[in-house]
C-alpha cells in the first residue's frame, strides 16, 4: 500500500476544504481531520483508494487548491470522484459532524424473517413493491 505522505495530506486538506469550507456552523474539513486521522480511518476501511487517491493528489500538487479543484472537476486530470469519495466519507465519520447533523452512523437493522407484519409495516419491503417485478431468467432455462 502506498502511504500518504505529509505533502500529499497537505494537499488533500487544502481541496478538501474548498470542497467543505466551514459554514453555517459546521466546521470545515480539515478541522475535523479529513487530511489527518479521519484519512486514516478511510483509508483502513477502503486501502483500495490509497493509490489512486496518491495519484491523483500528487497530479495536482503544485497547483493552489482554488485550480487543484478546478482542474479535478473540469476533468483536467481524472480522479474528482475518488478525492470527493474520501473527502465526504472522512467528513460523515467525524464524530463532532455526525453530531451536529444529528446522524448516528449506519446502524444494523435486525430482521425477523418469522415477523412478516412488522417487515411489512416497517417498510422494508416499499421499495420492492414500488419496483414492481422483474424477473431474471436462470441460465439454461426459458422464460415463457
Amino acid at each position: 500500500m502506498r502511504a500518504l505522505d505529509p505533502r500529499l495530506r497537505a494537499v488533500l486538506g487544502g481541496i478538501a476544504d474548498q470542497l467543505i469550507p466551514a459554514a453555517h456552523g459546521m466546521p470545515s474539513a480539515t478541522e475535523v481531520g479529513v487530511a489527518d486521522t479521519l484519512l486514516d480511518d478511510v483509508v483502513r476501511a477502503r486501502p483500495d483508494l490509497v493509490a489512486p487517491l496518491a495519484d491523483v493528489l500528487t497530479a495536482v500538487a503544485d497547483d493552489d487548491p482554488v485550480s487543484a479543484v478546478a482542474r479535478l472537476r473540469s476533468g483536467a486530470v481524472a480522479g474528482f470522484d475518488v478525492v470527493a469519495l474520501v473527502v465526504a466519507g472522512g467528513y460523515l465519520m467525524s464524530p463532532r459532524v455526525k453530531a451536529a447533523l444529528g446522524y448516528p452512523g449506519q446502524e444494523p437493522k435486525i430482521v425477523d424473517p418469522d415477523d412478516v407484519v412488522r417487515t411489512v409495516h416497517d417498510g422494508l419491503l416499499d421499495p420492492v413493491v414500488a419496483r414492481g417485478p422483474i424477473y431474471r431468467p436462470t441460465p439454461g432455462t426459458e422464460v415463457r
